[in-house]
């Protein structure tokens, strides 16, 4: 996207997005919980990237992405459940590589908290930080084993010098279950660091593409550091701890298969359907190596009758009347309607349906059936519509 410099463009950029978003509305309502809206979860994109224009600029399909995930985790990107964070990657285009700002969704503390909370089974969870002060003066005690113990007197007299950044040794989170009984998670400022090399603007002594260069640091890494460390080790507890059912995924997959399932959903309006038609002359001809100005094959590999029978077809087709009795004979001419190659397609993706792991799964299967229905059967494509339905309906159940 070109650079936005005036409000025209901004305006205009907004409304395209908005209208991105419109068309996701399904998909949306498929994943975000029964408490937020497709309108709300859209009001609130609207108005972080109004509060934020460079979000336009950026990759938009990295922005859908990442608007879909937040909408998976049933968190809105207001900067305080979540947050959109552009990001920039080398990608490659053609023979170079360039730089492309891509948006990712990261849930804030307070997200974290809400899908924790929200499961009806804890009261409360906090987290904090611990400072070297603390620690040397015995404000904070922690042992591991069969016994474990977790104290923190936090010091409200600490010196700005004894606060800073440099000065954080741990984060620890902690939670109170509804009968009582408590969970706690501790991480080291050495883990800690661990999580933050693994950014791509927080990470320290990275360098250049193709340079020793280095590059500096940034982002919430470097601007809210204690933040990040209790969202961290907030993150690591969570693991362990019950969350609520409509706020995750619908069957309560790890990372990998949610983002796998809303690359699916996207993804779903982009697949190229499988080819169900023969070839043109000319793609067939390209593929056998016929020169693409020209179109004719090399000499020592022309079939001079092909020719002629190429051509009499050409000339019927230009006015309207066939060039011998007999028409040039179908592909599927001698197929019998068992052995009409939709049915092979059919089959795949019933099959592909019937084996789905995640919603996504599905809504790409019948997103690539849509585009090439026109091609298949009438009866062929009722067995596929059936199990389109049978497959959203056993997802839909498993998610109430």
């Amino acid at each position: 996207m070109n650079a936005i410099t005036t409000v025209d463009e901004t305006r205009q950029a907004v409304a395209s997005l908005n209208n991105q978003l419109a068309t996701r509305a399904d998909q949306f309502k498929m994943v975000l919980p029964v408490h937020i809206s497709p309108e709300q979860f859209q009001r609130t994109i609207i108005t972080a990237v109004q509060s934020d224009v460079e979000l336009l600029k950026a990759d938009r399909q990295s922005l859908l992405l990442a608007c879909m995930k937040a909408a998976q985790d049933g968190l809105l990107p207001d900067k305080r459940e979540a947050a959109l964070v552009i990001f920039s990657t080398r990608v490659k285009q053609g023979s170079q590589w360039v730089s492309v700002k891509q948006v990712q969704y990261m849930p804030m503390v307070y997200g974290l908290r809400k899908k924790i909370l929200q499961s009806g089974e804890i009261s409360s969870i906090e987290t904090n930080v611990v400072y070297r002060a603390e620690m040397e003066s015995g404000r904070f005690i922690y042992e591991a084993g069969t016994e474990a113990v977790l104290r923190h007197r936090p010091d409200l007299m600490l010196s700005e010098e004894d606060s800073t950044d440099d000065n954080i040794i741990a984060a620890y989170s902690v939670a109170v279950m509804k009968d009582g009984s408590k969970s706690f998670e501790v991480m080291r400022r050495a883990e800690i660091n661990k999580v933050r090399q693994v950014s791509q603007t927080g990470a320290l002594g990275r360098t250049k593409y193709n340079s020793s260069d280095p590059i500096p640091p940034k982002g919430p890494w470097v601007d809210w550091f204690a933040e990040m460390a209790r969202k961290t080790v907030m993150r690591r507890h969570s693991k362990t701890l019950p969350m609520s059912g409509d706020l995750i995924d619908v069957e309560g997959r790890d990372e990998e298969l949610t983002a796998r399932s809303v690359a699916a959903a996207l993804a779903a309006e982009e697949a190229e359907p499988a080819r169900l038609i023969e070839p043109t002359r000319e793609e067939a001809a390209l593929a056998e190596g016929a020169d693409p100005a020209t179109g004719e094959l090399p000499r020592d590999e022309v079939d001079e009758e092909a020719v002629r029978a190429a051509d009499r077809e050409g000339l019927a087709e230009m006015d309207g009347q066939g060039g011998s009795d007999e028409q040039p004979a179908s592909a599927d001419d001698d197929a019998t309607p068992e052995d009409h190659p939709a049915r092979a397609v059919a089959a795949e993706l019933t099959q592909r349906l019937e084996s789905a792991e995640i919603l996504g799964d599905v809504l790409n299967v019948e997103s690539e059936f849509a585009k090439q229905r026109d091609v298949i059967p009438d009866d062929v494509a009722a067995d596929v519509d059936v199990a389109i339905t049978t497959a959203k309906a056993r997802f839909k159940k498993g998610a109430k």
